[in-house]
């Protein structure tokens, strides 16, 4: 069967049909892109996941907190699932390599080779790692957390003893979420500033793969629904398990 159009999908427009107007409006629109529609969608969606849980906790709004967090979590699922079904470039085989090619990449990195790679770059791939893996843990020490006043997260009372240690270990891995994101806008800097290479519209428009042939709505499509499944599927089952005093 033929690609479905976006006109028989209206519970995803006007977003989807937006960012699939601005991908084929784009002067690289022939191409493949690099980052599909839906690994575009989880990032931005991280980003203000991310934003929210942290103001909302340092403005004491357990409630956004909780939800900003279940988002986290629900994303990460979405996350694992396209990092085996999406397109190549976000594939986990794809763009995690081993370390000679790491060692390779940076030698010639410093050695003044400042060509543009589609994708993720060797050092990059395993600093997505760490930020996912950083991210992980904190949304779900976070679901098992409580605040010894008001608040039990809604997996705390399935987590039984271990919601003290889940709770500390939340509290310590706030340190890291801050040295994860500090560390990803440093690589942006140094890609903007040393490298010339601004990556953030290719994570708006998709960038260009000459490589690879564009991505079918349908598969497109397909992932949008997926990522709309699991955040919704999350926010039900957290929504059975929270307790607010």
């Amino acid at each position: 069967s033929g690609p479905v159009p976006l006109n028989n999908a209206p519970w995803l427009l006007p977003p989807l049909e937006s960012l699939m107007r601005m991908r084929q409006n784009h002067p690289m629109s022939k191409s493949g892109e690099i980052w599909d529609i839906p690994l575009r969608l989880f990032h931005w969606l991280l980003m203000v996941s991310v934003i929210a849980s942290i103001g909302s906790v340092k403005a004491g709004n357990m409630f956004v907190h909780e939800k900003a967090g279940i988002s986290v979590a629900a994303l990460l699922i979405f996350r694992v699932i396209w990092g085996f079904a999406g397109n190549r470039h976000a594939r986990f085989a794809h763009f995690l390599t081993g370390p000679g090619r790491v060692i390779a990449y940076i030698k010639s990195r410093m050695g003044g080779e400042r060509g543009i790679h589609p994708g993720h770059a060797p050092t990059g791939g395993w600093a997505t790692m760490v930020i996912l893996m950083v991210f992980a843990g904190m949304a779900s020490m976070g679901l098992m957390a409580h605040d010894d006043v008001l608040y039990e997260g809604p997996l705390a009372a399935w987590a039984g003893d271990f919601t003290d240690t889940a709770t500390r270990l939340h509290h310590l891995g706030e340190k890291l979420v801050f040295a994860v994101i500090a560390m990803h806008l440093l690589a942006m800097l140094v890609y903007r500033f040393w490298l010339k290479i601004n990556l953030v519209p290719a994570m708006l428009h998709g960038g260009r793969d000459e490589v690879r042939q564009p991505s079918s709505k349908t598969r497109q499509i397909a992932g949008v629904m997926v990522l709309a499944a699991v955040l919704i599927t999350a926010h039900a089952l957290g929504m059975s398990g929270e307790r607010f005093y």
